[in-house]
Protein backbone atom coordinates (compact mmCIF):
# COMPACT_ATOMS: atom_id res chain seq x y z
CA UNK A 1 0.00 0.00 0.00
CA UNK A 2 1.18 3.53 -0.64
CA UNK A 3 -0.20 6.61 1.33
CA UNK A 4 -0.16 10.00 0.29
CA UNK A 5 -0.02 12.66 3.62
CA UNK A 6 -2.35 15.69 1.92
CA UNK A 7 -2.77 19.09 3.98
CA UNK A 8 -5.21 21.26 2.95
CA UNK A 9 -3.12 23.11 0.65
CA UNK A 10 -2.42 19.98 -0.88
CA UNK A 11 -6.18 19.13 -1.04
CA UNK A 12 -6.50 22.14 -3.31
CA UNK A 13 -4.09 21.99 -5.00
CA UNK A 14 -5.12 18.29 -6.62
CA UNK A 15 -5.56 18.29 -10.52
CA UNK A 16 -6.25 15.93 -13.23
CA UNK A 17 -4.61 15.55 -16.54
CA UNK A 18 -3.85 12.70 -19.20
CA UNK A 19 -0.98 11.36 -20.98
CA UNK A 20 0.05 9.81 -23.84
CA UNK A 21 3.24 8.36 -23.23
CA UNK A 22 1.62 6.83 -20.41
CA UNK A 23 -0.97 5.04 -21.51
CA UNK A 24 1.12 3.82 -24.19
CA UNK A 25 3.93 2.19 -21.89
CA UNK A 26 1.38 1.23 -19.43
CA UNK A 27 -0.27 -0.44 -22.58
CA UNK A 28 3.01 -2.98 -22.41
CA UNK A 29 0.92 -4.71 -19.38
CA UNK A 30 -1.94 -5.65 -21.57
CA UNK A 31 0.50 -7.04 -24.53
CA UNK A 32 2.50 -8.69 -21.24
CA UNK A 33 -0.46 -10.64 -19.52
CA UNK A 34 -3.72 -10.10 -21.40
CA UNK A 35 -5.65 -12.01 -18.54
CA UNK A 36 -5.57 -8.98 -16.36
CA UNK A 37 -6.83 -6.78 -18.36
CA UNK A 38 -10.01 -8.30 -20.02
CA UNK A 39 -11.81 -4.99 -20.05
CA UNK A 40 -9.08 -4.21 -22.77
CA UNK A 41 -9.19 -7.44 -24.58
CA UNK A 42 -10.23 -5.77 -27.80
CA UNK A 43 -7.60 -3.66 -28.08
CA UNK A 44 -5.18 -6.46 -27.35
CA UNK A 45 -6.82 -8.58 -30.64
CA UNK A 46 -7.47 -5.91 -32.59
CA UNK A 47 -3.11 -4.76 -32.03
CA UNK A 48 -1.94 -8.81 -32.50
CA UNK A 49 -1.56 -8.63 -36.02
CA UNK A 50 1.39 -5.96 -35.49
CA UNK A 51 3.10 -6.76 -32.59
CA UNK A 52 5.63 -9.08 -34.31
CA UNK A 53 6.49 -5.88 -36.46
CA UNK A 54 7.60 -4.05 -33.37
CA UNK A 55 11.35 -3.79 -31.95
CA UNK A 56 10.53 -5.62 -28.66
CA UNK A 57 14.60 -5.67 -28.14
CA UNK A 58 13.54 -2.62 -26.65
CA UNK A 59 10.00 -2.65 -25.47
CA UNK A 60 10.56 -5.80 -23.68
CA UNK A 61 12.93 -3.98 -21.11
CA UNK A 62 10.14 -1.54 -20.48
CA UNK A 63 7.92 -3.26 -18.40
CA UNK A 64 8.69 -6.25 -16.10
CA UNK A 65 7.53 -9.27 -14.49
CA UNK A 66 5.30 -7.57 -11.72
CA UNK A 67 4.22 -4.56 -14.29
CA UNK A 68 6.71 -1.99 -13.36
CA UNK A 69 8.39 0.64 -15.47
CA UNK A 70 11.24 3.34 -14.97
CA UNK A 71 9.28 6.40 -14.00
CA UNK A 72 11.46 8.37 -16.98
CA UNK A 73 9.37 6.56 -19.28
CA UNK A 74 5.78 8.21 -17.74
CA UNK A 75 7.01 11.55 -16.57
CA UNK A 76 4.16 13.31 -14.70
CA UNK A 77 1.62 15.37 -17.65
CA UNK A 78 0.88 19.00 -16.46
CA UNK A 79 -2.23 19.03 -18.57
CA UNK A 80 -5.54 16.79 -20.24
CA UNK A 81 -3.75 18.55 -23.14
CA UNK A 82 -0.81 16.43 -22.92
CA UNK A 83 0.97 16.12 -26.47
CA UNK A 84 2.63 12.80 -27.50
CA UNK A 85 5.70 14.67 -29.00
CA UNK A 86 6.24 16.52 -25.67
CA UNK A 87 6.48 13.95 -23.60
CA UNK A 88 8.55 12.14 -26.44
CA UNK A 89 10.92 14.95 -25.92
CA UNK A 90 10.92 14.67 -22.00
CA UNK A 91 12.36 10.92 -22.57
CA UNK A 92 14.74 11.91 -24.81
CA UNK A 93 16.11 14.68 -22.50
CA UNK A 94 16.83 11.81 -19.74
CA UNK A 95 20.32 11.87 -18.60
CA UNK A 96 22.24 9.02 -18.53
CA UNK A 97 22.62 8.57 -15.00
CA UNK A 98 18.83 8.31 -14.85
CA UNK A 99 18.33 6.24 -17.34
CA UNK A 100 20.31 3.56 -16.48
CA UNK A 101 19.67 3.56 -12.71
CA UNK A 102 15.79 3.66 -13.57
CA UNK A 103 16.27 0.52 -15.79
CA UNK A 104 18.54 -1.37 -13.45
CA UNK A 105 16.18 -0.83 -10.81
CA UNK A 106 13.40 -2.16 -12.60
CA UNK A 107 14.97 -5.21 -14.87
CA UNK A 108 18.08 -6.03 -12.54
CA UNK A 109 20.25 -5.14 -15.59
CA UNK A 110 20.79 -2.87 -18.18
CA UNK A 111 21.64 -4.38 -22.27
CA UNK A 112 24.69 -2.22 -23.15
CA UNK A 113 22.58 -2.14 -26.90
CA UNK A 114 19.62 -0.28 -25.02
CA UNK A 115 20.28 3.23 -25.18
CA UNK A 116 17.43 6.67 -24.98
CA UNK A 117 17.53 6.67 -28.61
CA UNK A 118 16.21 3.08 -29.29
CA UNK A 119 13.77 3.82 -26.44
CA UNK A 120 12.37 6.59 -28.01
CA UNK A 121 12.34 5.92 -31.59
CA UNK A 122 10.69 1.75 -30.57
CA UNK A 123 8.20 3.86 -28.43
CA UNK A 124 7.25 6.06 -31.36
CA UNK A 125 6.94 2.74 -34.07
CA UNK A 126 5.04 1.65 -31.02
CA UNK A 127 2.48 4.34 -31.35
CA UNK A 128 1.70 4.57 -34.87
CA UNK A 129 1.14 0.72 -35.06
CA UNK A 130 -0.62 -0.06 -31.48
CA UNK A 131 -2.09 3.23 -30.38
CA UNK A 132 -2.68 5.74 -33.04
CA UNK A 133 -5.54 4.15 -34.66
CA UNK A 134 -7.30 3.87 -31.40
CA UNK A 135 -6.14 7.05 -29.62
CA UNK A 136 -8.88 9.13 -30.39
CA UNK A 137 -11.06 6.51 -28.76
CA UNK A 138 -9.24 6.21 -25.76
CA UNK A 139 -8.38 9.68 -25.29
CA UNK A 140 -12.45 10.67 -25.53
CA UNK A 141 -13.48 8.38 -22.40
CA UNK A 142 -10.21 9.46 -21.19
CA UNK A 143 -12.06 13.08 -21.31
CA UNK A 144 -14.96 12.13 -20.24
CA UNK A 145 -14.07 10.60 -17.22
CA UNK A 146 -11.99 13.99 -15.97
CA UNK A 147 -15.44 16.06 -16.74
CA UNK A 148 -17.30 13.83 -14.21
CA UNK A 149 -14.76 14.02 -11.65
CA UNK A 150 -14.97 17.84 -11.79
CA UNK A 151 -18.30 17.59 -11.62
CA UNK A 152 -18.37 15.12 -8.53
CA UNK A 153 -15.70 17.62 -6.96
CA UNK A 154 -17.78 20.52 -7.21
CA UNK A 155 -20.58 19.26 -6.03
CA UNK A 156 -19.48 16.98 -3.42
CA UNK A 157 -16.29 17.65 -2.30
CA UNK A 158 -12.56 16.37 -2.74
CA UNK A 159 -12.90 13.74 -0.32
CA UNK A 160 -16.36 12.14 -1.91
CA UNK A 161 -14.34 12.38 -5.63
CA UNK A 162 -10.98 10.63 -4.08
CA UNK A 163 -13.52 8.08 -2.37
CA UNK A 164 -14.91 7.35 -6.05
CA UNK A 165 -11.85 6.73 -7.75
CA UNK A 166 -11.33 3.16 -7.49
CA UNK A 167 -11.94 0.30 -5.18
CA UNK A 168 -8.06 0.21 -4.43
CA UNK A 169 -7.80 3.83 -3.95
CA UNK A 170 -9.59 5.64 -0.30
CA UNK A 171 -9.63 8.71 1.30
CA UNK A 172 -10.01 9.92 5.08
CA UNK A 173 -8.84 12.09 7.51
CA UNK A 174 -5.92 13.42 4.90
CA UNK A 175 -4.70 10.17 4.01
CA UNK A 176 -4.84 8.77 0.97
CA UNK A 177 -4.48 4.71 0.29
CA UNK A 178 -3.77 3.27 -2.75
CA UNK A 179 -3.93 -0.33 -2.22
CA UNK A 180 -2.56 -3.46 -4.59
CA UNK A 181 0.32 -1.53 -6.00
CA UNK A 182 3.29 -2.28 -4.18
CA UNK A 183 5.21 -5.09 -2.20
CA UNK A 184 5.94 -2.84 0.67
CA UNK A 185 4.18 -0.20 2.35
CA UNK A 186 5.24 3.05 2.28
CA UNK A 187 3.57 7.08 3.58
CA UNK A 188 4.67 9.98 1.53
CA UNK A 189 3.72 13.83 1.88
CA UNK A 190 2.82 15.69 -0.40
CA UNK A 191 3.98 18.69 0.43
CA UNK A 192 2.99 21.44 -1.17
CA UNK A 193 4.42 19.23 -4.87
CA UNK A 194 0.86 18.76 -6.05
CA UNK A 195 -1.56 15.07 -6.39
CA UNK A 196 -1.79 14.40 -10.44
CA UNK A 197 -5.08 12.21 -11.13
CA UNK A 198 -4.63 10.35 -14.05
CA UNK A 199 -6.99 7.98 -16.08
CA UNK A 200 -5.72 5.03 -17.42
CA UNK A 201 -6.47 2.15 -19.24
CA UNK A 202 -3.81 0.28 -17.92
CA UNK A 203 -3.94 0.23 -14.18
CA UNK A 204 -5.58 -2.19 -13.88
CA UNK A 205 -6.17 -1.32 -9.99
CA UNK A 206 -4.14 2.07 -9.55
CA UNK A 207 -0.55 2.77 -10.54
CA UNK A 208 1.83 4.85 -8.54
CA UNK A 209 5.63 5.82 -9.65
CA UNK A 210 7.49 3.32 -9.61
CA UNK A 211 10.39 4.98 -6.83
CA UNK A 212 9.43 6.17 -3.44
CA UNK A 213 10.08 9.95 -3.61
CA UNK A 214 8.84 10.80 -7.11
CA UNK A 215 6.71 13.45 -8.07
CA UNK A 216 2.96 12.52 -6.43
CA UNK A 217 1.12 10.61 -9.57
CA UNK A 218 -2.24 8.55 -8.92
CA UNK A 219 -3.26 6.39 -12.21
CA UNK A 220 -6.92 5.17 -11.25
CA UNK A 221 -8.98 3.93 -13.83
CA UNK A 222 -11.83 5.42 -15.82
CA UNK A 223 -15.78 5.23 -15.75
CA UNK A 224 -17.19 3.13 -18.75
CA UNK A 225 -14.52 1.11 -20.14
CA UNK A 226 -16.67 -1.72 -20.48
CA UNK A 227 -18.33 -0.73 -23.79
CA UNK A 228 -14.81 0.92 -24.90
CA UNK A 229 -14.27 -1.87 -27.51
CA UNK A 230 -17.81 -2.52 -28.70
CA UNK A 231 -18.14 -1.94 -32.58
CA UNK A 232 -20.01 0.35 -33.66
CA UNK A 233 -20.24 1.57 -37.27
CA UNK A 234 -19.89 5.02 -37.82
CA UNK A 235 -23.55 6.71 -38.94
CA UNK A 236 -23.90 6.68 -42.81
CA UNK A 237 -24.26 10.47 -43.97
CA UNK A 238 -28.15 9.78 -44.24
CA UNK A 239 -28.16 8.58 -40.40
CA UNK A 240 -26.28 11.33 -39.27
CA UNK A 241 -28.32 14.38 -41.35
CA UNK A 242 -31.60 12.47 -39.60
CA UNK A 243 -29.82 13.15 -36.41
CA UNK A 244 -28.37 16.34 -36.09
CA UNK A 245 -29.93 17.87 -39.74
CA UNK A 246 -28.59 17.99 -43.02
CA UNK A 247 -26.77 21.38 -43.45
CA UNK A 248 -25.12 20.78 -39.77
CA UNK A 249 -24.19 17.51 -41.26
CA UNK A 250 -22.61 19.02 -44.36
CA UNK A 251 -20.97 21.31 -42.32
CA UNK A 252 -19.30 18.94 -40.18
CA UNK A 253 -18.09 17.45 -43.72
CA UNK A 254 -16.85 20.77 -45.05
CA UNK A 255 -14.96 20.87 -41.76
CA UNK A 256 -11.50 18.96 -42.58
CA UNK A 257 -9.59 22.06 -42.14
CA UNK A 258 -10.57 25.40 -39.58
CA UNK A 259 -12.76 27.65 -41.60
CA UNK A 260 -14.58 30.79 -41.18
CA UNK A 261 -18.86 31.35 -41.37
CA UNK A 262 -17.73 33.35 -44.65
CA UNK A 263 -15.81 30.20 -46.04
CA UNK A 264 -18.39 27.86 -45.09
CA UNK A 265 -21.35 29.88 -46.34
CA UNK A 266 -19.38 30.22 -49.94
CA UNK A 267 -19.47 26.62 -50.08
CA UNK A 268 -23.00 25.88 -48.72
CA UNK A 269 -24.31 29.14 -51.10
CA UNK A 270 -26.30 30.26 -48.12
CA UNK A 271 -25.56 33.47 -46.32
CA UNK A 272 -23.22 34.18 -43.44
CA UNK A 273 -26.04 34.62 -41.11
CA UNK A 274 -27.90 31.36 -41.44
CA UNK A 275 -24.32 29.55 -41.60
CA UNK A 276 -23.84 30.97 -38.08
CA UNK A 277 -26.73 30.09 -36.52
CA UNK A 278 -26.04 26.20 -37.32
CA UNK A 279 -22.44 26.86 -35.74
CA UNK A 280 -23.74 28.15 -32.50
CA UNK A 281 -26.03 25.07 -32.71
CA UNK A 282 -22.49 22.53 -32.91
CA UNK A 283 -20.66 24.96 -30.36
CA UNK A 284 -23.37 24.31 -27.97
CA UNK A 285 -23.79 20.56 -28.59
CA UNK A 286 -19.68 19.90 -28.12
CA UNK A 287 -19.35 19.48 -32.11
CA UNK A 288 -17.61 22.51 -33.22
CA UNK A 289 -15.30 24.67 -31.26
CA UNK A 290 -13.98 28.57 -32.38
CA UNK A 291 -10.43 29.48 -32.75
CA UNK A 292 -9.83 32.99 -33.27
CA UNK A 293 -6.59 34.00 -35.18
CA UNK A 294 -6.44 37.87 -35.61
CA UNK A 295 -9.88 39.23 -36.35
CA UNK A 296 -11.00 35.80 -38.17
CA UNK A 297 -12.49 33.34 -36.32
CA UNK A 298 -12.16 29.63 -37.28
CA UNK A 299 -14.12 26.61 -36.79
CA UNK A 300 -13.25 23.50 -36.30
CA UNK A 301 -14.54 20.02 -35.38
CA UNK A 302 -14.19 19.00 -32.00
CA UNK A 303 -13.15 14.86 -30.78
CA UNK A 304 -16.74 14.15 -30.32
CA UNK A 305 -17.33 15.32 -33.38
CA UNK A 306 -14.50 12.79 -34.98
CA UNK A 307 -15.96 10.06 -33.14
CA UNK A 308 -19.39 10.85 -34.05
CA UNK A 309 -18.54 10.28 -37.81
CA UNK A 310 -16.32 8.38 -37.70
CA UNK A 311 -13.48 10.41 -39.35
CA UNK A 312 -9.60 11.64 -38.22
CA UNK A 313 -9.08 14.69 -35.69
CA UNK A 314 -7.78 17.31 -36.55
CA UNK A 315 -4.43 18.36 -35.10
CA UNK A 316 -5.26 20.50 -31.64
CA UNK A 317 -3.88 24.14 -32.72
Amino acid sequence: MLTYVLNSQDLADVRFAVSPVAEMVLSLRALREPGRFPLQLGWVRAVQPRVTELDWDVLRWLVNDIMGSPDFLTPRPSSPLTQLADELDLIAAVDQDTFKKQLIAVNGELPEALTVDRVVDALSEYWQAMMAPYWNRMRTLLSADISYRGHVLTQHGTGVMLNGLGPAISYADGLLKVDRVAALSRQEDINGRGLVLQPTLFGPHAVIPFEPGADPLLGYPPRGQANLWSVVEPPSHQDLAQLIGTPRARILDLLTHPRTTTDLAGELQVTPSAVSQHLQLLRRTGLVEPQRTGKQVLYRPTELAALLTGSEPLTPP
